[in-house]
């Protein structure tokens, strides 16, 4: 029997004939060699080569919480039940360029835990700021317009209500407030973590407040697939003679419905730290073919605050202390809220 390799601390060692059992179950052809892949936050895939083709092999599911939760409890059915969710509905509903067929084995006997197979999709993965250094500004502003297409195409899928799939159910779950108080919940969550932390001044908790009763006063807004961290790092792009396209979409493990408008948020500031131009090529991109939505005006500064709270709370925890040097959360992330204000109103939307 062949040695064991360790392809990520989370995945832990496995061995050829483990991936061999897992092709065989799954009909994938015979197994041929196995890769670490060179991104992915969490060391939860690795590229699977077989007689049959190119696949990505997803193991080690998250551990979860549920609602008022603080510590994390095993279920494995959670992530990649949803997972699989939602690629199979972005791929038939809208068209996307989801990894599919995804399929699922639910069984632990051959690693120890679930795991996902899927196509491995076409295309290079960059990052904001690796992608300057390997494309031109042109093909830079060609990925930046296929990625407000994208962003686009994928909110054609909807749903009635906005909501999630349920830890203990393991079944797509109504939020019973809507997506935006579901939003502001998990804003006061991470309020409540940062104060721990004492990253938050009371001012900056009012001017969060503030924004949180802005949107809640607001009208309703269309409950669309939102993906949760839509950017660079977990897409695939190509170009053909049409120009740049997403070759490929993943890591669905965040994905909910609510209000899509929330997707804007990541990539933007992104490109604000990175190309602030090609911020107005992506935002501009997307609503040139989103469908015509009420205002985002009301709701906007809560979808900012809620994405970069995260990383606010995150990066001021005593471990990481250093890595940001502003003054106040709200000092820190205005500066964003305004720009994306103002690339909203320079693509027609009335903000």
């Amino acid at each position: 029997m062949a040695e064991a390799k360790v392809y990520s601390e989370r995945l832990g060692a496995i061995s050829d004939e483990q991936f061999a059992a897992a092709a065989e179950r799954l009909n994938l052809g015979r197994f041929v060699s196995a890769a670490p892949t060179t991104s992915g936050l969490f060391g939860q895939n690795v590229f699977l080569t077989t007689a049959e083709g190119e696949f990505v092999l997803r193991g080690a599911p998250h551990w979860v919480r549920g609602p008022g939760e603080r510590a994390w409890r095993r279920e494995d059915r959670w992530q990649f039940s949803k997972e699989k969710y939602f690629a199979e509905q972005l791929h038939i509903r809208a068209g996307a360029p989801v990894p599919w067929p995804m399929l699922h084995d639910e069984s632990d006997d051959i690693f120890g835990w679930p795991y996902l197979v899927m196509p491995r999709m076409p295309g290079q993965c960059f990052d904001e700021r690796s992608i300057r250094k390997a494309l031109s500004p042109d093909d830079q502003r060609g990925v930046a317009e296929a990625l407000g297409a994208l962003l686009a195409q994928i909110q054609q899928l909807t749903s009635p209500f906005a909501g999630d799939f349920d830890v203990d159910t393991i079944a797509l779950t109504p939020h019973p407030g809507g997506a935006v108080e579901y939003t502001v919940d998990e804003v006061r969550r991470f309020v409540g973590f940062a104060q721990e932390s004492g990253s938050l001044a009371e001012a900056d908790i009012a001017w969060i407040e503030a924004a949180a009763a802005r949107a809640l006063a607001a009208g309703p807004r269309p409950n669309t697939y939102t993906h949760c961290d839509f950017k660079l790092n977990n897409l695939t792009l190509g170009r053909d003679a049409a120009g740049w396209r997403v070759t490929g979409l993943f890591d669905l493990h965040e994905a909910r419905f609510a209000d899509g408008a929330l997707d804007i948020v990541r990539t933007a500031c992104a490109y604000l730290d990175t190309a602030p131009a090609l911020a107005a090529v992506f935002v501009g991109s997307y609503l040139g073919r989103a469908p015509p939505a009420p205002s985002l005006s009301e709701v906007m500064p809560l979808y900012v605050i809620s994405d970069r709270l995260k990383f606010w709370e995150f990066l001021k925890r005593p471990e990481n202390a250093g890595f940001l040097k502003a003054p106040s959360f709200t000092a820190w992330t205005e500066p964003y809220l305004q720009a994306i204000l103002t690339l909203l109103r320079a693509g027609g939307e009335p903000v």
